[in-house]
């Protein structure tokens, strides 16, 4: 009667699980997870590179050093993208699905691609001729699932 008279009456609490909303915030956080993780492996030499470009002066990067990281980035996609590929095809095993997987990964590296053209524009024809970046075409075709 005391705990009564101190807590109150006891109240009821009803909670509902929605176990397909539970299961769709983790798919989803799986996916996003995932691409960030690709796209971050295939592409972390322009990531880190870009970050570099944002603390230090742009006009201190010499051609060698984006030569450098694009050189290593394609290394990367190339030796990389196959085991991407292998894995979502194995864990997946339908191309559609692996196709929209896919695609925001393409996306990044595209993107962090693109970012890292501004900088090489803006050198003179024969260092970006050196440099030797992947035009967006090029690279849609090496990154085409």
């Amino acid at each position: 009667i005391l705990e009564f008279l101190i807590n109150g009456a006891p109240q009821l609490n009803k909670r509902v699980l929605d176990s397909k909303k539970d299961v769709d915030v983790n798919l989803k956080e799986a996916c996003t997870d995932f691409i960030t993780t690709a796209a971050t492996l295939l592409s972390s030499p322009i990531y880190a590179f870009l970050a570099q470009i944002d603390t230090n002066s742009a006009t201190a990067i010499t051609m060698e050093q984006y030569r450098n990281v694009v050189s290593e980035t394609n290394q990367r996609i190339s030796n990389k993208l196959p085991g991407v590929k292998n894995l979502m095809g194995l864990y997946l095993a339908n191309a559609e699905t692996e196709a929209i997987l896919f695609r925001p990964i393409r996306s990044q590296i595209m993107g962090q691609f693109a970012l890292l053209r501004k900088h090489i524009d803006k050198l003179e024809d024969e260092d970006r001729f050196i440099i030797n970046c992947p035009s967006p075409e090029q690279l849609t075709l090496t990154l085409a699932y």
